[in-house]
């Protein structure tokens, strides 16, 4: 244990006596540790951590008495800590399995893409620039820079997105559902 005028200097950010504190408690701390986590990387994290937290703490610390109990309660601690969220990203990740497996999100997987294969096979007929700044458009691009990009006016965009709109509705008449999908896709 480290003497009373030591302890002084430790809080005072002496690493000197940082250093023979960690020496004095780092390996018991590890075994403890791994008893609780059974990983000695996580272990060795845990204990690392403990100790930055000892440094950044050093002067609100009493009496040298203390550190071996903040060091080894904070080491449980952390532990504990590490078990809780380990439990709750298993129970997100189980959940979504039981979501992801559900004939309901299967069926809607499926309408979706069935949905934007018909949509993408009925753009890829379209021609020129109106096919072009169709795809531009459902990819998120905005009118100013399709026009930037493929050195048109904003007027001209707004024309072949209203082109693309009325050969899509042709084509796309037997699947009414589309149509506000696209629209909204296009911006109009």
């Amino acid at each position: 244990m480290i003497t009373p005028k030591d302890f002084e200097s430790f809080k005072k950010g002496n690493r000197s006596v940082f250093k023979q504190i960690f020496d004095a408690f780092y390996k018991g701390l590890l075994i403890f540790a791994k008893n609780f986590v059974q990983e000695s990387d996580v272990a060795e994290d845990l204990v690392q951590e403990v100790f930055v937290k000892l440094w950044e703490k050093r002067e609100t610390i009493e009496n040298p008495t203390t550190i071996k109990a903040f060091l080894y309660v904070s080491v449980r601690n952390r532990a504990l800590n590490h078990f809780r969220r380990n439990k709750l990203i298993k129970q997100y990740q189980q959940e979504e399995i039981q979501k992801k497996s559900s004939e309901y999100f299967f069926k809607n997987q499926l309408i979706e893409e069935e949905t934007y294969r018909m949509l993408l096979q009925a753009v890829d007929e379209l021609n020129g620039q109106t096919k072009n700044v169709c795809l531009m458009s459902l990819h998120g691009v905005q009118n100013a820079q399709i026009a930037e990009e493929l050195n048109l006016s904003t007027s001209t965009v707004k024309y072949h997105k209203n082109k693309a709109l009325e050969i899509l509705r042709t084509r796309l008449k037997d699947h009414i559902f589309l149509l506000p999908i696209l629209a909204q896709l296009l911006d109009l």
